[in-house]
This record gives C-alpha cells, structure tokens and sequence, in this order.
C-alpha cells in the first residue's frame, strides 16, 4: 500500500519500496517525504493562501537551496492545480506576470531582485 509520497516529485510509494534507497525512488530527493495519512482538506480563503506562497516564494528563492526552492515549486504546483477557475489570482508573483505575458500584454518581463534576473516569455503555444 503507497503510504509516502515524496515532497518534491510528489511519487506516491511505499514503505518498502524506500527501504535502502536513501532518497526518493522516482526523482532520488534526499528531503523528508510526507505522509499520505497525513492529507487533509483546508479550508482558506484564495487571497490568504496567495499571500503565504507570494512570501513563501520570495523567501525561497533569496535563502533556500536549490533542493528547498525546488520541493517548495513542487507544493505551490499541487495547489495550483487546484485553482478553481480563472478568475483567481496564480499563487506566486511570477505566475501572475507570467499569465500577463502569455495573455500578450507584454511580449516579455523582466524581474531584477537581490538574488538576480529572471526573463519570463510566453509559454509555447501562448501569444
């Protein structure tokens, strides 16, 4: 039975099947996998929810590894995937721009911060 799913690539799997693995057997992340018992259903206001990625995003991205930053796109993913329907906001600052220039608004965007420079185009197949 899958009782494990791993933070980062969010595989499901079981005891055994990590057993000596010393990390995720799908992706080999070394982070702490969370337990499938331990899903809940929350409920939170879309905005509240925003405003804790927006920070928590931001946060990551000026002090956390790369093994951190990546493990916390992969949680901000599965909620997004939750999104219920257009008219909420992404959860992060650059998926808001990013949905700005894929909508043809911009063709482009330039984002400069402390930890350096990101240039956000259109998604393939976007404007």
């Amino acid at each position: 039975m899958k009782s494990i799913r791993c933070t980062r690539c969010r595989a499901e799997f079981s005891e055994a099947e990590a057993v000596g693995r010393g990390g995720c057997p799908a992706c080999g992340d070394t982070g702490v996998p969370m337990s499938i018992a331990q899903d809940v259903t929350l409920r939170i206001n879309w905005h509240e929810l925003r405003i804790l990625t927006i920070w928590a995003d931001n946060y990551a991205r000026e002090h956390c590894q790369p093994d951190g930053q990546a493990a916390l796109a992969a949680i901000i993913r599965a909620l997004e995937a939750q999104r219920p329907d257009g008219s909420f906001a992404p959860l992060t600052l650059l998926g808001e721009i990013q949905e700005v220039v894929d909508a043809g608004v911009a063709s482009s965007a330039t984002i400069t911060d402390r930890t350096g420079t990101v240039t956000i185009k259109p998604k393939v197949g976007k404007a």
